[in-house]
């Protein structure tokens, strides 16, 4: 009887604890590890202008396709978008960031036939996104003004193909520098290229050539294939921030760049890369005898 009561007491007893410790165990919140984000990849496509969205066979269309595929299947954060059609206004190595997160589009060309002045590409910024931007520039030391603006057709054109006309990831546009200096696109891009790790994409837009003048007057453009070849080696190369670097020193650049603007975001999208990245060129062309190249960083196998 005595070894009866003392089991009876010792099983009362175990539960007793064990239905204190269900209590305290369902009170308490369910702890979870948060996903780590994958690193965004980097790209540099090029952008063209406003007819090209409409010409569905051409390998700049394709490329835009190809891209938007791969942005749309991986599915960044947001996107940080640089295009060689907006430059601080002020010449000094600072930067300015689109604070309307709205993403009105902005008609930035002239002389085409009006139904381009009423295209539409729906997108949104987003609040946190642009914190984290300006974050990122102020602790690398770039300095970043803010407007309220909008994406031009740097961003928005090759977008619309990408992204069949909308896309639910958010878009952040920021300003190239002011002083068109080389060195400042490749800071600007390192400092976006810490937002990575957080999940967000970067890609620049602007053009391998770009010279309009002897494009629009059909005279001969013997620079147009050198130059493409040097920019598709030093894309590939392991070290392409000091190839990008020599390449505005190429004799052939002024040809090829008459200004600078359009060659600027091919080094901010190789300073966001670093050592561990893959590059994929996914398209390097001359058609309509301009300089289109799209490139991509990853570190996807």
């Amino acid at each position: 009887m005595a070894l009866a009561g003392t089991l009876l007491s010792a099983f009362i007893a175990l539960t007793a604890v064990l239905l204190a410790l269900r209590v305290f165990s369902s009170s308490r919140p369910i702890m979870t590890v948060p996903a780590t984000a994958r690193r965004g990849d980097v790209f540099f496509v090029s952008h063209g202008g406003p007819p090209h969205m409409y010409r569905f066979g051409s390998q700049a269309h394709s490329a835009w396709k190809a891209a938007g595929k791969i942005l749309t299947e991986t599915k960044p954060k947001g996107i940080v978008a640089v295009s060689a059609h907006w430059e601080n206004p002020h010449t000094t190595p600072g930067v300015i960031v689109n604070t309307n997160t709205s993403n009105p589009l902005i008609y930035d060309f002239y002389g085409f036939p009006e139904h381009f002045y009423s295209e539409t590409f729906g997108s949104a910024g987003d609040k946190q996104l642009g914190q984290d931007v300006k974050e990122a520039l102020r602790t690398a030391g770039v300095q970043v003004g803010e407007e309220d603006r909008g994406l031009d057709h740097g961003i928005w054109v090759p977008f619309k193909v990408a992204f069949d006309g909308k896309t639910d990831i958010p878009i952040v546009q920021v300003s190239l520098p002011g002083d068109s200096k080389v060195d400042s696109a490749v800071r600007l891009g390192r400092a976006l290229g810490t937002l990575r790790d957080k999940g967000y994409a970067v890609v620049t837009s602007g053009q391998i050539v770009h010279n309009l003048r002897d494009w629009r007057m059909g005279v001969p453009m013997p620079y147009l294939e050198s130059f493409m070849a040097a920019t598709k080696q030093a894309l590939s190369s392991e070290d392409p921030v000091s190839a990008v670097q020599t390449l505005a020193k190429n004799p052939q650049y002024r040809s090829a760049h008459p200004t600078d603007e359009h060659f600027l975001p091919i080094p901010v999208a190789v300073g966001a890369t670093d050592k561990s990245d893959k590059a994929q060129e996914l398209l390097s062309s001359t058609e309509d005898k301009l300089g289109w190249g799209f490139w991509r960083w990853t570190q996807e196998a």
